[in-house]
């Protein structure tokens, strides 16, 4: 499981952390706390909109339209299971569902296009920075994969497909 700290400021609101878990194996994400923006919390991934802060990954506003998609890519995608929803957001952190701060923004030739409204919380930018990160995770995830299994088949070994 990894645990992952949004410290986010900067949009509405006082700054504010928003702690996640992701379970790489089912693909669930987990919403499961909001606090006033603390210091990094030990075995977390720091996630901040401050970039001169320590941290493990920056969100900046230009991660914004790709973490809209991402959030709804991962809300929308069935877990492991073939049941469940791969996003979770606890009821001590509903408040933090984006869904009420996203605004369509006409279509072009990609698709539809969203922005944040400006009111959107600096908890509901925390949950959307958290997806964007969870994404990149895993398509970093998929290609090591996929270099594992070529080096696999040009080293003779057999693979299932």
């Amino acid at each position: 499981m990894l645990q992952i700290q949004a410290n986010i400021s900067g949009y509405f609101g006082k700054p504010a952390s928003v702690f996640a878990g992701f379970d790489e194996e089912t693909g669930i994400l987990v919403v499961a706390k909001l606090s006033d923006q603390i210091a990094r919390r030990k075995d977390c991934t720091l996630i901040s909109s401050d970039g001169r802060s320590d941290r493990d990954s920056l969100f900046s506003n230009s991660d914004l339209e790709g973490s809209i998609t991402d959030y709804f890519k991962i809300k929308g995608r069935i877990a492991s299971d073939g049941v469940s929803g791969c996003l979770r957001i606890t009821d001590g952190a509903m408040r933090a569902d984006p869904v009420s701060a996203i605004e369509k923004d006409g279509i072009d030739a990609s698709g539809p296009r969203y922005r944040v409204a400006s009111e959107a919380s600096n908890y509901q930018v925390g949950v959307l920075a958290i997806c964007r990160y969870v994404s990149k995770v895993g398509a970093i995830s998929d290609s090591i994969s996929m270099a594992d299994k070529l080096a696999g088949l040009l080293s003779g070994r057999a693979i299932t497909i």
